[in-house]
């Protein structure tokens, strides 16, 4: 597994980085796609104050132990294509042995969401009546909203209902 975090991008541009590089990295890492992700934080870099977004890009890798011969070459390859992202970037990296990494995969569902099995706004069909199992319209607070006229209630006491 290969977890490539990026911190004071927009969320929006690292899902656009990633679809240009993701092959490449997996590439290089010499694995399948499927054990590279990318993952981002609504987040920030700040130095004395100032935000630091789209200047100071830090990207953190985190992989198996495996993959440490190729580091300086990802390296070079994320830094390089950050630089339509940012004016500086900086990578890091963690490891971790694959006998501390454990997963668990629901073999009824793919393990991505990609183009090819993603369902789009068009597919929902607002003429067909979707039964209550399906598609849950109420209030899913209801139960834990006071009359403005009641007395406040512990959190604790909400649980209890």
């Amino acid at each position: 597994m290969v977890i490539i975090s990026y911190t004071g991008l927009d969320l929006f541009l690292i899902g656009e980085l990633n679809a240009k590089i993701h092959s490449q990295v997996s590439n290089l890492l010499e694995t399948s796609e499927e054990e590279v992700v990318f993952s981002s934080y609504d987040s920030f870099v700040y130095y004395k104050g100032h935000e630091q977004t789209s200047i100071q890009l830090i990207i953190k890798v985190e992989m198996d132990e495996k993959y440490r011969p190729f580091q300086k070459q990802l390296a070079e390859l994320l830094l390089k294509s950050s630089e339509e992202y940012s004016i500086h970037a900086t990578v890091y990296f963690n490891y971790f042995n694959s006998e501390d990494s454990y997963s668990r995969v629901n073999s009824n569902y793919p393990r991505y969401l990609t183009s090819e099995n993603e369902r789009s706004e068009e597919e929902y069909d607002e003429e067909v009546e979707y039964s209550e199992d399906e598609l849950f319209t109420g209030n899913i607070f209801q139960e834990f909203e006071v009359d403005e006229d009641d007395e406040p209630q512990s959190f604790d006491s909400l649980l209890k209902k």
